[in-house]
C-alpha cells in the first residue's frame, strides 16, 4: 500500500498534525546542541547528530531485535527529532507510507510545508522504521531486478509450478543479499516496529504521543495504539488501512478501486469540453482500443534525445497500464493521464512513455532505474509478508497460489482494466516466515483518545471502505470524506479537511458531526494538447499554460534534483533542468518545440525546489512574454501588447 507522491508539487506534501498533549514541554532539554533524555531505560543512545535538514537531531537507540523474546540481540533504530520553535505543547509522531519509506529522508520536505503554528508548538518526530535507511537496512536490489513477479489467473499448472520455484528462490536470495537470515523474517513485522517507537517514547520521557499516519502509516499507528492505548493522546489516520480486512479482500477491493477511478477519469474527459475536443470519440473506448492494440504488439515511435537526435523505442501495454495505475492517486495526475491517452491515440506516444518512466523512477533518456533512497521495495515485502497470514496454518504456499489465482474469477478481476493490482502481493506466499502467522492487531474496543479518519471516495491505494469499516467499529471516531480527492488528504489545501485536522490539533476536539462529506474539491484544469501549427497559438495565457504544463510535467516532478536533467523536446530543441543552492529550479529552453516551427527559448524558474510560484521569460516566433511570481503577464503577442 505504498504512498506515491511526486516530490515537486506543493499540494502533495502532506503536513503533520496531532492533538495537544496534557503535559506542556514534556520533552527532554537541549543541552549544548544535543537532546538530553530524561531516562535511557528504554534504549541506549549509540549515536546522535544533526540530520534531516534544519533543526533535526537524529538519535540512534538500541532496541531488542525481537521485543517478544526473553533474549535477543540488539538492533539500532534511528529517530529524527525537531524541537518546537516556541514552547512545546507536545510531540507529533509521523509514520509515512509504504511500508518501506524512510521517514527521516522525507522529513525536511514535509516540515517545509507546515504552518508555523505547528512548528512553533510541537516537537516533531520522524523515523526510519527497522529495515530502511539508518535503521538496520534491508535491501536486495539485485534480487529484485532479477525477479519477474508477474503471474495471473491464466497461468496453467506448469507456469504456476515455475512461478512457485522462482518466488521461493527470490525470497531466499533477497535475504542472503540483504545480510539477514530467513529465520529473522518475523522481526520486520509492524508489531515489532511499533515497539521501537515505544522504546523511543520511554527514552524521550513523554507520557503520551500524538500520532499521524498516512497510508501504511495508518496501519503502523493503529498497531501502536492497540498495543499502547494509554500512551496515545490523539490519532489521525489519513488514507486509512483497515488491518482487520483479510489481505485478499483488500487487494481485490483495491483493484476494483483503481479500475473504477480510471473509468471515472475517462468519463470525466468526455464531460470536459477541452479534453473531449482532444479525444477522438469516447475516451473509454479510445483507451480500450489503444490497450488492445498494444496487447497485440508494441507501437514503435521516435524518442527525442537531448543531443538533438532520436532513437526508435516501443510503447508497450505494460507502460500504458503502469502509467494509468500510477496516475490514479491524485486529481491532477488523472488529468495528465487523460491528456497522455489523447496524445497517444492521435499518434504521439511520448507523453505516455514519459509518464510511465516517471512512475517507475526510470531515467527518461536511458530507461535505467536508480534505487530510491527514500523507499525500499525489499522492506515493503519484508513487512507486508509478515503482517498478513498469506499461508494459513494447515495449508501450503503452492495450494494458496492456486486458491489466489482461481479466486480471481470470483473477484471479477478479469473484467477490470487495472486488475493486476490483485496479484502484486503473490511473492508473499513464498516469502520466509515464522512458524505461525503474526496475529492482526486487535481493534480498539473503545479508545479513550480521539480518532480522526480522512479518506477520499476516489482513493485507489486504500479504498474508502477501509475508513468506513474502522469508523463503524469506533462510533466515537470522526470521519471526513472528500469526494473526488487524492490518496492522503491533509496538506492539499482543502479547507474542509484542514479545518477538521486543525480543530483537533488546536483543541483536541473532533468535528461536531461524526461524519462529514466535503464539497470543496477544486477540479483541475485540462490543458489542451499542443496545436498542430503556429496558427493554433492564439491566446497568450493559454500559450503559457501549455508551456508550463509541458515543462513541469511528470519527469520534472520525479527528478531528484541532484544532477542536471536534459530532455529532448518533441519537435526539436532541448529543456535543461538545474537546481541551484538557493533551492530554485531553473529550466533553460533552447529552441524547445512542441509544435513544428514553433521553437521556444527562455527560462522557467520555480522557487523552493519546485514548490513555489513559477516565473517565466520566453520568446516564440510570434511572442515575447514574461510571467512574474505575482501572476502578472506582460510582453507582446502577435504584435499586441500584453499586460
Amino acid at each position: 500500500m505504498p504512498s506515491r507522491r511526486p516530490r515537486h508539487v506543493a499540494p502533495l506534501l502532506v503536513a503533520l498534525l496531532g492533538g495537544p498533549l496534557v503535559l506542556a514541554g514534556c520533552g527532554p532539554e537541549m543541552v549544548d546542541g544535543t537532546i538530553e533524555p530524561f531516562t535511557t531505560s528504554g534504549g541506549e543512545v549509540v549515536a546522535q547528530e544533526r540530520c534531516a535538514g534544519d533543526g533535526f537531531e537524529c538519535v540512534t537507540l538500541t532496541v531488542p531485535s525481537d521485543h517478544f523474546a526473553a533474549a535477543s540481540r540488539e538492533w539500532e533504530v534511528t529517530f529524527a527529532v525537531r524541537e518546537a520553535d516556541g514552547e512545546s505543547r507536545g510531540i507529533l509522531v509521523t509514520a509515512t507510507g509504504g511500508p518501506g519509506s524512510s521517514g527521516i529522508l522525507l522529513a525536511e520536505s514535509y516540515v517545509a510545508a507546515l504552518d508555523p503554528a505547528i512548528t512553533d508548538s510541537y516537537d516533531l518526530v520522524f523515523f526510519d522504521q527497522r529495515g530502511i535507511g539508518r535503521s538496520e537496512p534491508f535491501a536486495c536490489d539485485d534480487a529484485i531486478a532479477g525477479f519477474d513477479p508477474f503471474i495471473d489467473a491464466s497461468a496453467d499448472e506448469e507456469e504456476r509450478d515455475r512461478y512457485a520455484r522462482r518466488a521461493e528462490d527470490f525470497g531466499a536470495r533477497c535475504f542472503e543479499e540483504a545480510g539477514f537470515s530467513p529465520a529473522e523474517a518475523p522481526l520486520f513485522a509492524t508489531r515489532q516496529a511499533v515497539e521501537d517507537l515505544e522504546t523511543f517514547r520511554e527514552w524521550y520521557g513523554a507520557e503520551q504521543l500524538t500520532l499521524y499516519g498516512e497510508s501504511y502509516g495508518t496501519q503502523f499507528q493503529q498497531a501502536y495504539a492497540a498495543a499502547h492505548p494509554d500512551r496515545v493522546q490523539s490519532l489521525v489516520l489519513d488514507g486509512v488501512v483497515d488491518p482487520q480486512t483479510p489481505i485478499r479482500s483488500f487487494v481485490a477491493e483495491s483493484a476494483r478501486a483503481y479500475s473504477d477511478v480510471l473509468a471515472a477519469t475517462l468519463a470525466g474527459c468526455d464531460a470536459d469540453p477541452a479534453c473531449a475536443a482532444d479525444a477522438p470519440g469516447r475516451s473509454a473506448a479510445a483507451y480500450d482500443e489503444l490497450a488492445a492494440e498494444l496487447a497485440e504488439a508494441p507501437r514503435a515511435y521516435d524518442y527525442p534525445l537531448p543531443d538533438g537526435g532520436s532513437e526508435e523505442r516501443e510503447l508497450t501495454i505494460e507502460e500504458l497500464e503502469s502509467a494509468a495505475a500510477g496516475s490514479m492517486s491524485a486529481p491532477h495526475q488523472r488529468l495528465r493521464l487523460a491528456r497522455a491517452v489523447n496524445a497517444a491515440v492521435e499518434g504521439d506516444e511520448l507523453p505516455l512513455a514519459r509518464l510511465a518512466a516517471a512512475g517507475a523512477g526510470a531515467d527518461p533518456n536511458t530507461g535505467e532505474v536508480a534505487p530510491d533512497p527514500t523507499f525500499s521495495p525489499a522492506l515493503f515485502l519484508a513487512v507486508e509478508c509478515q503482517d498478513y497470514p498469506f499461508v494459513p496454518e494447515g495449508s501450503s504456499p503452492r495450494a494458496e497460489l492456486d486458491s489466489w489465482l482461481d479466486g480471481a474469477a470470483e473477484a471479477g478481476i478479469g473484467d477490470l482494466r487495472l486488475g493486476d493490482v490483485y496479484y502484486a502481493d503473490l511473492p508473499c506466499l513464498f516469502w520466509p516466515r515464522g512458524e505461525k502467522p503474526a496475529p492482526a492487531p486487535p481493534a480498539p474496543a473503545d479508545p479513550a483518545h480521539p480518532v480522526l479518519l480522512l479518506t477520499a471516495d476516489t482513493d485507489p491505494n486504500t479504498p474508502a471502505a477501509n475508513a468506513l469499516r474502522v469508523h463503524a467499529r469506533d462510533p466515537d471516531s470522526a470521519l471526513v470524506v472528500l469526494p473526488g480527492g487524492p490518496h492522503v488528504l491533509f496538506g492539499w489545501g482543502y479547507p474542509c479537511v484542514d479545518r477538521a485536522v486543525l480543530r483537533l490539533l488546536e483543541s483536541g476536539r473532533l468535528p461536531a458531526r461524526p461524519e462529514t462529506t466535503c464539497d470543496d474539491l477544486v477540479a483541475g484544469t485540462y490543458t489542451a494538447l499542443p496545436p498542430e501549427d503556429a496558427a493554433g497559438y492564439d491566446d497568450p495565457y493559454e500559450t503559457l499554460d501549455l508551456l508550463l504544463t509541458e515543462v513541469l510535467g511528470p519527469t520534472f516532478e520525479t527528478w531528484p534534483g541532484g544532477a542536471p536533467l536534459a530532455l529532448g523536446c518533441p519537435e526539436g530543441g532541448t529543456a535543461e533542468y538545474r537546481l541551484d543552492l538557493s533551492g530554485t529550479v531553473e529550466v533553460e529552453l533552447d529552441g524547445c518545440a512542441w509544435t513544428p516551427d514553433v521553437p521556444v527559448d527562455g527560462t522557467v524558474e520555480v522557487a523552493d525546489a519546485g514548490l513555489g510560484d513559477a516565473t517565466m521569460t520566453v520568446t516564440l516566433p510570434f511572442a515575447e512574454l514574461e510571467l512574474r511570481a505575482s501572476g502578472r503577464l506582460t510582453g507582446t503577442f502577435r504584435g499586441q501588447e500584453v499586460d
